[in-house]
């Protein structure tokens, strides 16, 4: 096909419009100079003409096969991975110019035939792997060439976070639409950008992943690259659920060279064992060097993704090889089949060494549950199935062999855990009378785990209040056998007696508090079972264990930096949980006697530690120290999100970085123009304004003030949970030991980078 001309627009149509395309596809084709966005194809017609409107795209298609060459000359191809084959093939045989979104295959066969579709076409087939084109990507390359440091001994690449992309479908989630998890998602950026930091042939030597017949949400890669230095070893971590370095780290035979993930053109340069004599402090001091290319501008997000659609027009415009070619992606989509074809177990001790729930009916003193004379396995609903207590009450359910187990989640991306898991997901909104229909039907159980956890705080009131009955009176409709809400113990409120049992009143508290909205959902759930619904109610007192923000990660964060606060008596009861015992509490109630219907239960555990013992144990293993302090502490800061706002507004407000950017802004016309006129009018605006600022209007510096701590207070009042008539009517026990139950805790913990 003959090249463009750099003056003519280039007709691009975008097929999928989910997360990627929104959010960082899009805003950089329809900005682009020399790109016409001409058409969104997406099967959810709906979904393109959203988008398509809020960019001025005058077409929307349900279908690529409506847009002919005619229309477009370039097809950019944002579908889920399984789908990039066909379609480009099919693509480029019509003529188009492809840019496919990585992955770029989910094996090397398809990936091949692409590749050959393309040549034989003689179209441009290109790959969104844009780390490969960074500034600090190619700097770290050639200082390896150099060497800088020396040659390179060995690799070391860390990549994770809590998975947190707004997926509008479930696809890429499954092995057939999305081809694995983690691995052939981020690790593919990754794979390709250690081949071209450090090319040569790469031999896999072992892979690892915690998939459990669904895919992984972790792994680990151990490979040997053949390189110009000698054989090279490289491993790679990558994790959807655990804050991990985020680093490409080369160490060499004088140090260490080290990519960071957020910094796209800065590289650091730790020599070994540097020191430079600080003639103030009197002593030497440790040091670390920071490189960047001379003349290289600072390199925002949206301009990496320009610069891998220019890579892909300017292969077109000399009718030749983009640096992310097709061929050139080859090795990494080969690595990853290989790593998929011969896994390891990733050994996840707190998942498959916890609480086993088979036979879990002979605990129940009733015999005459509601499944008792099943035909089939039950099935079983479990709303916030996404969440801590959900997504481990999915897991042991169908670990059971005992359960047929539906997964409901409100959003996509809410299910990364559960895909581990060859369970059926749904998407459904608590609060959606018709969604709680479709998700229940031919269920025999539910499991009401859902709780708004959203922000502002009466939109997560509404879904546990509104959310709890509209599932119940969607359960009542459907017939379920079962129906298990989960509660709290917080429905007791704060000032509760020495001994806690379901005698005790519930208070209701006031206004949006957690309190009081698990005090009127579990109020609806009643009345509710008055008229029929075979509801029972569990009250957990506090539950821990691995994913718990509350008493697991936010405490132990806290307790690296010694800013865990124990208020009051610490030598009390912690009346601690373990999320599996809940859920030994869930399956109880479950198979739980028709007599047991409209009934309430607290549920905690036998020899309950104090407080100050509970946390000792992570404290001694992190040799860190417990704060503690008289009761009643002083109100707590905004938990959660709006305490994040607050301090991530502050910093922003604080930084060197904004600052600048105001002062650029103030300087230039035209845009300063008014910002000036404003400010020079408005004393009190600069009153207010530059104390956040750090200034004053004599632009006078003063220290800045120490940062308020970030710590985690729990109010301790004395009480202990009494949870005998879940014990005499339940069949519950607690059965998982306290002591190996906090050593799986901190085994995640340690896993986790918690400790």
């Amino acid at each position: 096909m003959s090249p463009t001309t750099s003056t003519s627009p280039f007709r691009v149509a975008v097929v999928g419009c989910g997360a990627v395309t929104k959010a960082s596809l899009l805003p950089v084709l329809a900005g682009h100079d020399r790109i016409e966005v001409v058409a969104l194809v997406d099967r959810d017609l709906r979904r393109a003409r959203e988008l398509a409107d809020a960019y001025g795209i005058a077409r929307a298609e349900s279908d690529v096969s409506a847009i002919t060459r005619a229309e477009a000359d370039g097809i950019v191809l944002a579908t889920p991975p399984a789908h990039h084959a066909p379609a480009s093939i099919a693509l480029a045989g019509l003529g188009f110019h492809v840019f496919v979104e990585k992955p770029m295959a989910v094996n090397g066969a398809d990936a091949a035939a692409m590749i050959e579709a393309a040549e034989r076409a003689d179209v441009v087939l290109a790959v969104g792997l844009y780390r490969r084109l960074l500034p600090v990507s190619r700097l770290l390359r050639g200082a390896i060439e150099q060497g800088l440091v020396g040659r390179p001994l060995a690799v070391d690449i860390e990549e994770g976070g809590e998975y947190s992309w707004q997926l509008a479908t479930l696809s890429v989630l499954t092995r057939e639409g999305g081809g694995g998890g983690v691995l052939i998602d981020l690790g593919t950026h990754l794979i390709d950008q250690l081949l071209f930091v450090l090319p040569g042939p790469v031999r896999l030597i072992r892979y690892a992943d915690n998939a459990r017949g669904g895919i992984e949400t972790d792994c680990e890669v151990r490979l040997e690259i053949d390189s110009q230095w000698g054989t090279v070893p490289a491993r790679i971590e990558l994790s959807r659920t655990r804050q991990l370095r985020g680093t490409v780290r080369v160490t060499c035979e004088r140090g260490t060279l080290e990519l960071v993930r957020s910094d796209f053109c800065k590289l650091q340069v730790i020599p070994s064992n540097a020191e430079a004599a600080d003639a103030v402090a009197g002593r030497a001091r440790g040091f670390e060097l920071s490189a960047h290319w001379v003349g290289e501008e600072n390199l925002v997000g949206y301009k990496a993704f320009r610069e891998e659609f220019d890579d892909w027009l300017d292969a077109i415009d000399r009718n030749g090889k983009p640096q992310l070619s097709g061929r050139s992606v080859l090795p990494v989509v080969e690595l990853v089949e290989a790593c998929y074809k011969d896994p390891t177990p990733l050994p996840e001790p707190w998942t498959d060494g916890g609480l086993d729930l088979r036979g879990v009916e002979s605990l129940s003193p009733g015999s005459s549950g509601p499944f008792v004379h099943a035909a089939r396995k039950p099935r079983v609903l479990v709303t916030g199935a996404g969440g801590f207590l959900g997504c481990r009450t999915v897991e042991l359910l169908h670990a059971s062999g005992q359960w047929d187990v539906r997964a409901a989640v409100r959003r996509p991306g809410g299910a990364a855990r559960l895909a581990r898991l060859p369970v059926e997901i749904v998407l459904a909104d608590a609060c959606s009378a018709g969604d709680m229909k479709r998700a229940m039907t031919d269920c025999d159980a539910v499991v009401h785990c859902a709780v708004g956890t959203g922000w502002p705080p009466d939109a997560a009131f509404n879904v546990t209040v509104d959310g709890t009955r509209t599932t119940a009176e969607a359960a009542l409709a459907s017939g379920v056998r079962r129906f298990v809400h989960i509660s709290s113990m917080a429905v007791h409120g704060d000032q509760v007696p020495a001994r806690l049992d379901e005698t005790v009143a519930l208070q209701e508290g006031s206004g949006v508090s957690y309190q009081r909205a698990k005090v009127l959902a579990e109020r609806a759930v009643a009345q509710l079972a008055e008229r029929g619904l075979p509801a029972i109610s569990l009250r957990p007192a506090r539950i821990y264990g691995p994913y718990s923000r509350t008493f697991t990660v936010r405490p132990l964060t806290a307790l690296q930096s010694g800013q865990l606060v124990l208020a009051g008596d610490a030598d009390t009861p912690s009346n601690m949980v373990y999320v599996d015992n809940v859920a030994e509490a869930i399956a109880c109630a479950l198979i739980a006697a028709p007599s047991e219907n409209g009934r309430a239960f607290l549920i905690s555990e036998p020899d309950q530690l104090s407080w100050k013992q509970f946390y000792q144990y992570f404290a001694d293993a992190a040799d860190a120290r417990i704060e503690s302090a008289p009761y009643p502490a002083p109100a707590p800061a905004p938990p959660g999100l709006a305490r994040s706002l607050v301090h991530g507004t502050t910093q922003i407000l604080k930084s060197s970085e904004l600052r600048g950017l105001v002062k650029k802004i103030m300087a230039t016309d035209p845009y300063g123009v008014w910002p000036r006129k404003l400010w020079d009018r408005s004393p009190g605006l600069q009153r207010r304004v530059l104390p956040l600022l750090g200034v004053d209007s004599a632009v006078v510096y003063r220290e800045p003030a120490p940062a308020i701590p970030f710590d985690v207070t729990f109010r301790i009042d004395p009480t202990t949970v009494i949870f005998d008539q879940a014990t005499a009517r339940l069949g519950y026990k607690g059965r998982l030991p306290r002591a190996r139950a906090m050593e799986l805790t901190l085994e995640w913990a340690r896993q986790a980078r918690l400790l």
